[in-house]
């Protein structure tokens, strides 16, 4: 029998300028836990910035690529995005961090006025018209309301608590349901299944584990 295979979408490592680093481990130790096989993808780009994790402001010591910086995460074991064929897997989890607001889209710095990375938008509408789950965690829910607006009718997404993120969720169309970052928001009808996590600042880790293990086992019962 074939093992189930999700694929995984980083945007660098590290939480203000790529992808959480908590919410990714915990994306990819549930998926062990539930016996998920995974691989992860990320783009061949440079990041939008490199911030200084202590000082909390930009670095410009140093420039950064996502796909070696995602690298950290993967133990090398990742693949640029061009090689991501939807047909391989049976669902698509996309955890958060400011790298995925600035890198996969513009949202960060310029709301919902903001691009779509080309490549990240095809990934995305592929797993959505295969009709097959995607999982995303923090901001990464507002990255499936831009991409999917056309696409998906009644989107039911989580922002956590962040009342501005969903009052622009309801502007793509998409419906918000406010929660805490141990619980999920389940959209069966177009196959999506969001988490909080680190969207609500004061979450515990284990709290932000416990929603992430909650939507990784939703889905791995499902494919």
């Amino acid at each position: 029998m074939m093992m189930k295979s999700v694929a995984v979408l980083l945007a660098g490592c590290g939480h203000l300028d790529g992808s959480e680093i908590q919410e990714s481990v915990s994306t990819l130790l549930a998926l062990s836990k539930f016996g998920v096989d995974y691989e992860c993808f990320s783009v061949d780009l440079p990041q939008y910035d490199v911030m200084d994790h202590v000082k909390k402001q930009p670095s410009a010591e140093c420039k950064r690529n996502l796909l070696a910086e995602a690298a950290r995460l993967a133990r090398g074991e990742i693949k640029d995005i061009s090689q991501l064929d939807p047909n391989d897997f049976e669902a698509l989890i996309i955890p958060g961090g400011f790298g995925v607001a600035k890198n996969f889209f513009t949202y960060a710095y310029q709301g919902l006025d903001g691009k779509v990375l080309e490549s990240v938008e095809e990934i995305i509408l592929s797993f959505s018209k295969m009709d097959k789950y995607i999982g995303a965690i923090c901001i990464s829910p507002m990255l499936l309301a831009m991409v999917l607006k056309n696409e998906a009718t009644g989107l039911k997404l989580t922002p956590g608590f962040v009342h501005a993120a969903a009052e622009d969720m309801k502007k793509t169309g998409a419906i918000p349901v406010l929660l805490k970052s141990d619980e999920i928001c389940v959209d069966e009808i177009n196959k999506v299944v969001t988490a909080p996590a680190y969207m609500n600042a004061d979450a515990s880790l284990y709290e932000v584990y416990s929603g992430i293990e909650k939507l990784v086992q939703y889905i791995a019962e499902r494919i």
